[in-house]
Protein backbone atom coordinates (compact mmCIF):
# COMPACT_ATOMS: atom_id res chain seq x y z
CA UNK A 1 0.00 0.00 0.00
CA UNK A 2 2.91 2.95 0.84
CA UNK A 3 4.44 1.64 -2.65
CA UNK A 4 1.10 2.59 -4.51
CA UNK A 5 0.55 5.69 -2.43
CA UNK A 6 3.72 6.81 -3.13
CA UNK A 7 3.62 6.49 -7.10
CA UNK A 8 0.18 7.88 -6.76
CA UNK A 9 1.94 11.24 -5.04
CA UNK A 10 4.55 11.40 -7.56
CA UNK A 11 2.54 10.74 -10.30
CA UNK A 12 0.67 13.89 -9.08
CA UNK A 13 3.08 15.87 -8.73
CA UNK A 14 4.33 15.29 -12.38
CA UNK A 15 0.85 15.84 -13.76
CA UNK A 16 1.00 19.23 -12.44
CA UNK A 17 4.18 19.77 -13.68
CA UNK A 18 3.29 18.45 -17.35
CA UNK A 19 0.21 20.52 -17.05
CA UNK A 20 1.64 23.95 -16.89
CA UNK A 21 4.13 23.21 -19.71
CA UNK A 22 1.03 22.71 -21.83
CA UNK A 23 1.37 19.19 -22.63
CA UNK A 24 0.01 17.71 -25.42
CA UNK A 25 -3.00 15.43 -24.40
CA UNK A 26 -4.31 12.32 -26.06
CA UNK A 27 -6.91 9.75 -25.38
CA UNK A 28 -6.78 5.83 -26.52
CA UNK A 29 -9.07 3.47 -26.56
CA UNK A 30 -7.98 -0.04 -26.95
CA UNK A 31 -8.98 -3.65 -27.87
CA UNK A 32 -6.46 -6.83 -28.22
CA UNK A 33 -5.58 -9.77 -26.14
CA UNK A 34 -4.36 -10.50 -22.87
CA UNK A 35 -1.65 -12.86 -22.21
CA UNK A 36 -1.09 -14.65 -18.79
CA UNK A 37 2.59 -15.61 -19.04
CA UNK A 38 3.22 -17.44 -16.56
CA UNK A 39 1.73 -19.66 -14.30
CA UNK A 40 -0.59 -18.94 -11.44
CA UNK A 41 1.28 -18.61 -8.23
CA UNK A 42 -0.87 -16.75 -6.22
CA UNK A 43 -3.56 -19.22 -5.63
CA UNK A 44 -3.81 -22.55 -3.37
CA UNK A 45 -6.06 -25.17 -2.88
CA UNK A 46 -6.67 -29.01 -2.80
CA UNK A 47 -3.91 -30.73 -4.77
CA UNK A 48 -6.16 -32.47 -7.63
CA UNK A 49 -7.78 -28.89 -7.96
CA UNK A 50 -4.96 -26.33 -7.49
CA UNK A 51 -4.76 -23.63 -10.17
CA UNK A 52 -2.08 -24.09 -12.68
CA UNK A 53 -2.40 -21.88 -15.51
CA UNK A 54 -4.69 -19.41 -17.29
CA UNK A 55 -5.58 -19.18 -20.91
CA UNK A 56 -5.77 -15.92 -22.76
CA UNK A 57 -8.65 -13.84 -23.71
CA UNK A 58 -9.90 -10.48 -25.25
CA UNK A 59 -9.33 -7.46 -23.25
CA UNK A 60 -10.00 -3.86 -22.85
CA UNK A 61 -8.19 -0.64 -22.43
CA UNK A 62 -7.69 2.73 -21.81
CA UNK A 63 -4.54 4.96 -21.60
CA UNK A 64 -4.29 9.11 -21.39
CA UNK A 65 -1.15 10.57 -22.33
CA UNK A 66 -0.03 13.79 -20.69
CA UNK A 67 3.33 14.46 -22.57
CA UNK A 68 5.36 11.84 -21.36
CA UNK A 69 3.26 10.76 -18.68
CA UNK A 70 0.46 8.46 -19.33
CA UNK A 71 -2.47 6.62 -17.61
CA UNK A 72 -3.03 3.02 -18.51
CA UNK A 73 -5.85 0.84 -17.87
CA UNK A 74 -6.33 -2.73 -18.85
CA UNK A 75 -9.03 -5.37 -18.14
CA UNK A 76 -9.47 -8.76 -19.53
CA UNK A 77 -12.39 -10.92 -18.22
CA UNK A 78 -13.32 -14.72 -19.07
CA UNK A 79 -9.91 -16.09 -18.74
CA UNK A 80 -10.30 -19.78 -18.38
CA UNK A 81 -8.49 -21.20 -15.38
CA UNK A 82 -7.09 -24.83 -15.46
CA UNK A 83 -5.22 -27.25 -13.58
CA UNK A 84 -1.81 -29.21 -13.88
CA UNK A 85 -3.95 -31.78 -15.71
CA UNK A 86 -5.05 -29.12 -18.10
CA UNK A 87 -8.87 -29.34 -16.86
CA UNK A 88 -10.59 -25.79 -16.73
CA UNK A 89 -11.42 -25.28 -13.14
CA UNK A 90 -13.48 -21.60 -13.48
CA UNK A 91 -13.49 -18.43 -14.74
CA UNK A 92 -11.53 -15.11 -14.26
CA UNK A 93 -10.39 -11.52 -14.55
CA UNK A 94 -7.83 -8.69 -14.43
CA UNK A 95 -7.70 -5.49 -14.69
CA UNK A 96 -4.61 -3.45 -14.11
CA UNK A 97 -4.14 0.19 -13.62
CA UNK A 98 -0.69 2.22 -14.19
CA UNK A 99 1.26 5.35 -14.49
CA UNK A 100 4.29 5.51 -16.88
CA UNK A 101 6.75 7.89 -18.19
CA UNK A 102 6.87 7.28 -22.11
CA UNK A 103 10.28 7.84 -23.68
CA UNK A 104 10.07 8.10 -27.07
CA UNK A 105 14.09 7.62 -28.47
CA UNK A 106 13.36 8.35 -32.07
CA UNK A 107 12.32 10.87 -33.78
CA UNK A 108 9.06 10.45 -35.40
CA UNK A 109 9.01 8.92 -39.24
CA UNK A 110 5.58 8.16 -40.40
CA UNK A 111 5.81 5.95 -37.02
CA UNK A 112 6.74 7.20 -33.31
CA UNK A 113 8.28 4.04 -31.69
CA UNK A 114 8.28 4.31 -27.73
CA UNK A 115 8.94 2.84 -24.50
CA UNK A 116 6.66 2.73 -21.26
CA UNK A 117 8.20 2.32 -17.66
CA UNK A 118 5.97 2.60 -14.48
CA UNK A 119 4.16 1.34 -12.07
CA UNK A 120 0.35 0.45 -10.44
CA UNK A 121 -1.57 -2.10 -9.08
CA UNK A 122 -3.22 -5.50 -10.48
CA UNK A 123 -6.82 -6.58 -9.43
CA UNK A 124 -7.67 -10.36 -10.01
CA UNK A 125 -11.21 -11.48 -9.56
CA UNK A 126 -12.58 -15.41 -10.01
CA UNK A 127 -15.71 -16.77 -9.57
CA UNK A 128 -16.68 -18.29 -6.24
CA UNK A 129 -17.76 -21.61 -8.10
CA UNK A 130 -14.05 -22.96 -7.92
CA UNK A 131 -11.98 -25.07 -5.01
CA UNK A 132 -9.41 -22.58 -4.52
CA UNK A 133 -8.56 -19.27 -3.02
CA UNK A 134 -6.83 -16.26 -4.01
CA UNK A 135 -4.05 -15.35 -1.35
CA UNK A 136 -4.33 -11.92 -2.85
CA UNK A 137 -6.43 -10.50 -5.12
CA UNK A 138 -4.75 -7.02 -5.23
CA UNK A 139 -0.91 -6.52 -6.15
CA UNK A 140 1.73 -3.69 -6.36
CA UNK A 141 2.80 -4.19 -10.35
CA UNK A 142 5.94 -2.89 -12.25
CA UNK A 143 4.43 -1.72 -16.02
CA UNK A 144 6.27 -1.25 -19.00
CA UNK A 145 6.42 -2.04 -22.58
CA UNK A 146 6.95 -1.28 -26.30
CA UNK A 147 4.50 0.24 -29.24
CA UNK A 148 3.98 2.74 -32.11
CA UNK A 149 1.60 5.27 -33.30
CA UNK A 150 0.94 6.51 -36.42
CA UNK A 151 -0.49 9.86 -36.39
CA UNK A 152 -2.80 11.69 -39.01
CA UNK A 153 -3.57 14.74 -38.08
CA UNK A 154 -5.64 15.06 -34.52
CA UNK A 155 -6.42 11.22 -35.14
CA UNK A 156 -3.90 7.98 -35.39
CA UNK A 157 -3.65 4.78 -34.63
CA UNK A 158 -1.29 2.58 -31.90
CA UNK A 159 -0.46 -0.74 -31.25
CA UNK A 160 1.84 -1.95 -27.76
CA UNK A 161 2.93 -4.66 -26.08
CA UNK A 162 2.73 -4.56 -22.41
CA UNK A 163 3.05 -6.40 -19.24
CA UNK A 164 2.41 -6.04 -15.40
CA UNK A 165 4.74 -8.09 -13.61
CA UNK A 166 4.22 -8.69 -9.91
CA UNK A 167 5.56 -10.73 -7.14
CA UNK A 168 4.41 -14.72 -6.72
CA UNK A 169 3.22 -16.69 -3.90
CA UNK A 170 6.97 -17.61 -3.03
CA UNK A 171 8.23 -13.50 -3.18
CA UNK A 172 9.82 -13.74 -6.75
CA UNK A 173 8.50 -11.15 -9.26
CA UNK A 174 7.38 -14.27 -11.64
CA UNK A 175 3.71 -13.46 -12.20
CA UNK A 176 3.39 -11.93 -15.83
CA UNK A 177 0.07 -10.59 -17.06
CA UNK A 178 1.05 -9.34 -20.93
CA UNK A 179 -1.62 -7.26 -22.92
CA UNK A 180 -0.99 -6.70 -26.60
CA UNK A 181 -3.22 -4.17 -27.91
CA UNK A 182 -4.44 -1.73 -30.84
CA UNK A 183 -6.15 1.41 -30.86
CA UNK A 184 -7.18 4.54 -32.06
CA UNK A 185 -5.78 7.74 -30.74
CA UNK A 186 -7.08 10.98 -29.98
CA UNK A 187 -4.82 14.34 -29.82
CA UNK A 188 -7.58 16.60 -27.92
CA UNK A 189 -6.73 20.52 -27.82
CA UNK A 190 -4.01 21.57 -30.35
Amino acid sequence: MKQLRALLSITTALAALAGSARAQVTITPMVGGYVPASDMHQVTGSAQNLAKTRDGTLSLGAAVDFGMLRGTLMYASGTTIKNANEADIGKGSVLGAAADLVIRPLPRVLVQPYLMVGGGQKFYRYDRTTTFTLENNSDFAFHGGIGADLMMGNMGVSAELTDFLSKGAEDKWNVHDAFLMVGLKFRMGQ
